[in-house]
């Protein structure tokens, strides 16, 4: 009769509670596991290093990574190696860094972004692929900024401001202290200054820049240096971008190639490319063809969601000399010699060379007297 009390505790100390007892805590619930942020930012750099680029990889130059609860945001910055597709090449690897991160941290990856800051130039690399110019190309919407220098620095000085305001409060009503100088200061100031006053008007003036600053932030993605590229197929939510700066490396390589073209300046732009080059040698309107067909080429094959205009200014080198037009002359070995117009025939003759197996004409016509005296004798 005294054994089954002391059974039933021994089951309720073993974890399960006992009829009418206290409920206690299971021991796999007292405590949770929090992932730092450092884990997952080192996670989702190697899983970028990881990503097959047809048998080359990406070099990650930095990463970050925010956890907030259950979930993570995620994002790199790499070098591609050159030459490769740069939509299919980041897709690549965002998909095995959002893979990764998931697997091996258990959050949920609510967005992974890769940018591409650079390139490597890969000497062993095949050669490019071939534009693939029936590739659907849909309109793509630059990335929003997070703005976090503007958003820093408002909420700095809104939590100085406050906080001085709060302390000056609670001195006055739980020490019984005076107001401080500049709050009473600040609050008798506009009973003795009108709209129309100068430091009013500037007070004002500052205050809408600012304001107007501030929405201009909110209304508009930021991220100007960056060039949106097309939705891959069948992931339209799937968003890539491009730095100006690579683009503007791969138009500068492209005029570079082209023979003659010295000293290559390229300028990109949101919606417009310039460049600039010099000419050392050859023809300038086949180098400004050559020059135009090959960045455009180059243009096409980035897969950028809006086309940029581009703009080609190419100007002669001090040394360069035009060259010199095809001889047009006629073979005087295979042709016969033709009469040159102003010139007396007797005299065209003059200076040239017998044809063997012709008859020998005389230079200077013979007089009719002296053949009769020749006859004579």
């Amino acid at each position: 009769m005294t054994g089954a009390p002391k059974r039933q505790g021994t089951a309720a100390s073993g974890g399960a509670p006992a009829p009418g007892g206290s409920a206690r805590t299971v021991p796999a619930d007292r405590g949770r596991t929090v992932v730092a942020e450092r884990a997952v930012r080192r996670i989702a750099e190697r899983a970028a290093g990881e990503a097959d680029l047809v048998g080359r990889h990406a070099q990650v130059v930095h990463g970050t990574a925010a956890v907030d609860g259950r979930r993570a945001d995620v994002r790199v910055d790499v070098r591609l190696p050159y030459p490769a597709r740069l939509g299919e090449a980041g897709e690549r690897v965002r998909g095995r860094m959002a893979e990764r991160v998931a697997e091996l941290s258990g959050l949920t990856v609510r967005s992974a972004s890769v940018r591409v800051q650079s390139l490597a130039p890969d000497r062993a690399a095949p050669s490019a692929p071939s534009v693939d110019r029936d590739r659907p190309s849909g309109r793509a919407r630059r990335p929003w900024s997070a703005r976090r220098v503007p958003a820093a620095l408002v909420a700095v000085a809104a939590a100085a401001g406050c906080g001085v305001l709060l302390g000056d409060l609670l001195a006055v009503h739980l020490a019984g202290r005076r107001p401080a100088p500049w709050r009473t200061g600040v609050v008798d100031w506009p009973a003795a200054h009108g709209p129309g006053d100068g430091t009013v008007v500037a007070v004002g003036a500052v205050a809408a820049v600012l304001g107007a600053w501030l929405l201009w932030l909110a209304l508009t993605p930021g991220l100007r240096g960056v060039l949106p590229m097309s939705p891959v197929p069948g992931h339209p939510r799937q968003r890539a971008v491009l730095d100006r700066s690579a683009v503007a490396e791969f138009v500068r390589d492209a005029a570079a190639a082209v023979p003659g073209v010295t000293d290559v300046r390229v300028r990109c732009g949101r919606r417009r490319v310039r460049l600039r080059a010099r000419l050392g040698f050859g023809d300038r309107r086949a180098a400004h063809d050559a020059v135009r067909a090959a960045t455009d080429t180059t243009l096409t094959a980035l897969g950028l969601s809006r086309p940029l205009k581009l703009t080609v200014a190419l100007r002669t080198e001090p040394h360069w000399r035009p060259p010199a037009p095809p001889d047009q002359r006629p073979d005087e070995s295979s042709e016969p010699r033709q009469g040159v117009p102003g010139v007396p025939e007797t005299f065209q003759g003059a200076g040239s060379q017998e044809t063997p197996g012709t008859p020998e004409a005389p230079a200077v016509p013979v007089r009719r007297a002296d053949a009769t005296k020749e006859r004579e004798q």
